[in-house]
């Protein structure tokens, strides 16, 4: 049992107890009230006889006192009829101080407990060393506890003189101590660098990582037990040798396969750019080569002169494997995207077909990988053209395919009604609830902007889902909007987005007409910040002097501009026609 600096075993303590005896001098059991504690007058005597050191004798279930010793009533001042009546819980907290860890024991009825705290006894602070604990069923029920106490004071002054003592020698060395320093300090660099070097060893020995040290000259000096059991070396076969004499090895900087191990690349002729971190190519002793990590760095003296290199070897092999996998893998891709982009652009027109309606006509087509959702067609129809703008949803892969679909779907219906823009919209709503319908439906689509113009009259008409046109009229922006939402399944539930909104128009020459998707409108910058409709309109009204090509032209790099230090958000499509 430990408190206040003093630890005693509990079978000595309950074996031996300080005897009260002397406190009790020549008053009778019957003068200390012993016979009026409620306990039978025999049993009251024997337990008097076994404990008279201070002990109580608690009763939880009425929080009384059943017993208590003559030792414990010299202790308190109380005789007998006065404990009796005090409540337990009183009495744990007039005396112990502090006095909760006893009143825990007591209030969770502790199977057992030690502890050690200060006891206010009448004649003055005692320090005490207590043993609590249950008594068995059959005494007092299974309610009753006791408490016995032992009177350390004078061995906690004991130990206070002891610290004191202690610590006057620490004193005492402390200036022994300082004396020495000058001397000391002499060779405690030496220690330092000598405990550096022990430390690095112990530390190294056990490591899962090769390591080695070796001399400016490339003696090896020293290996630890995971380069013996990687290499196939056993440290008595390299220490003291030169590693130009091992062979590729570990000697040489050989950064592929191929490499050849020269006079160049032994590991010596780099010590100059000590510390690096490099990938090399390692063999092991029978031949079998590696992809290793190499670390050098150079270990100092206390002078700060070089005297030894530390090296480590770390396997990376396989991590170089996956690198190559993953290389090969991507260079795949990228074939499968360049093939996949040449077939998505086989359903979109030439914009030279465009060119022939129109003074000047430009298309700026750029997906983000190669394939996108955007798409469009350029359909020569009776006395015109039909100009179409997809743009599906998502991007990528999957949306390159929704608008491989969507450029079919539009061409035959093209083929069928040829100018009728409204009649086209609703066999484009019909496709695709027939397609993605049903009692699964998918919730993708696309936006669509389609444009009709007859150049010998000038007419014009458009039909939008989500898409606008915008006409620069001596460079106003006039904007010229179709019906809301999208072609899809969620759209076509809606009654507002079934018909198509016809507008018709009468252009002028010298009027520019440009149909984009969003990707144009909702590029980001570093700043998270979109490039807005209103910047676009703003771009083409002030630089509408320009001709079409340059203007289009300046747009791209103006966009490349905004996005700078920022991926491309969306797949990009703009279209862009003078009459």
């Amino acid at each position: 049992m430990r408190g206040f600096g003093i630890t005693i075993p509990k079978s000595a303590y309950l074996c031996r107890m300080v005897s009260f005896k002397n406190l009790l001098g020549s008053r009778s059991l019957s003068q200390l009230g012993l016979q009026e504690m409620p306990l039978p007058v025999e049993l009251a005597d024997l337990m008097a006889k076994l404990f008279p050191e201070p002990v109580l004798v608690l009763d939880k279930t009425n929080h009384r006192i059943v017993w208590a010793s003559p030792g414990m009533m010299l202790l308190t001042g109380y005789d007998g009829k006065q404990l009796r009546t005090l409540d337990a819980r009183k009495l744990i907290e007039q005396f112990f101080d502090p006095f909760q860890e006893v009143m825990a024991l007591y209030e969770q009825g502790a199977p057992d407990g030690q502890f050690s705290v200060r006891f206010r006894a009448p004649g003055g602070e005692k320090i005490v060393l207590g043993v609590w604990m249950r008594l068995p069923d059959g005494v007092q029920g299974n309610q009753a506890f006791m408490l016995m106490l032992r009177d350390v004071t004078e061995l906690e002054l004991l130990r206070q003189e002891l610290l004191q003592y202690s610590e006057e020698l620490q004193q005492q060395l402390d200036a022994n101590r300082a004396l020495a320093e000058e001397r000391e300090r002499t060779y405690q660099k030496l220690r330092e660098q000598t405990e550096k070097l022990r430390l690095i060893s112990t530390a190294t020995a056990y490591s899962n990582t090769m390591k080695f040290i070796l001399t400016p000259d490339g003696t090896i000096v020293w290996v630890n037990r995971f380069f013996e059991q990687a290499s196939g070396w056993s440290a008595s076969e390299l220490i003291g040798k030169n590693v130009r004499d091992i062979g590729g090895s570990f000697a040489h900087l050989l950064h592929s396969p191929d490499a050849k191990p020269t006079e160049e690349t032994l590991i010596t002729r780099h010590f100059h750019r000590a510390p690096f971190t490099e990938e090399i190519f390692a063999y092991d002793r029978q031949g079998r080569g590696y992809w290793m990590l190499l670390t050098v760095a150079p270990v100092p003296n206390e002078f700060g002169e070089t005297t030894h290199y530390l090296g480590a070897l770390i396997n990376i092999h396989k991590k170089k494997q996956r690198e190559e996998e993953l290389r090969r893998f991507k260079e795949e891709i990228e074939q499968s995207l360049t093939y996949a982009a040449r077939i998505q652009r086989r359903f979109m027109t030439p914009v030279e077909r465009l060119r022939g309606y129109f003074s000047a006509a430009e298309v700026w087509y750029e997906p983000i990988i190669g394939v996108g959702g955007d798409f469009y067609q350029f359909e020569p129809v009776e006395n015109g053209i039909v100009v179409a703008l997809g743009d599906c949803t998502g991007h990528g892969v999957p949306a390159s395919m929704l608008s491989i679909y969507a450029a079919t779907a539009l061409r035959f219906a093209l083929e069928r009604f040829r100018n009728d823009l409204e009649a086209i919209y609703r066999q484009l709503r019909a496709d695709v609830q027939e397609i993605f319908g049903g009692d699964r439906p998918l919730h993708e689509g696309f936006e669509l902007a389609m444009l009709w113009y007859e150049p010998s009259s000038g007419r014009a008409a458009y039909v939008g889902a989500g898409r606008p046109l915008w006409l620069l009229r001596r460079g106003n922006i006039i904007p010229v909007f179709g019906g809301r939402g999208d072609i899809s399944v969620t759209a076509s539930s809606h009654s507002s987005s079934k018909e198509a909104v016809l507008q018709t128009l009468t252009l002028q020459r010298g009027d520019r007409l440009y149909l984009f998707s969003d990707g144009v409108t909702d590029q980001l910058n570093a700043e998270g910040k979109r490039f807005s409709k209103s910047r676009l309109q703003s771009f083409l009204q002030t630089s509408s002097y320009l001709p079409l090509s340059e203007q289009v032209d300046m747009l791209r790099q103006a966009l490349r501009q905004w996005s700078l230090n920022a991926p491309q958000t969306d797949d990009l499509l703009l279209i862009a026609m003078e009459v």
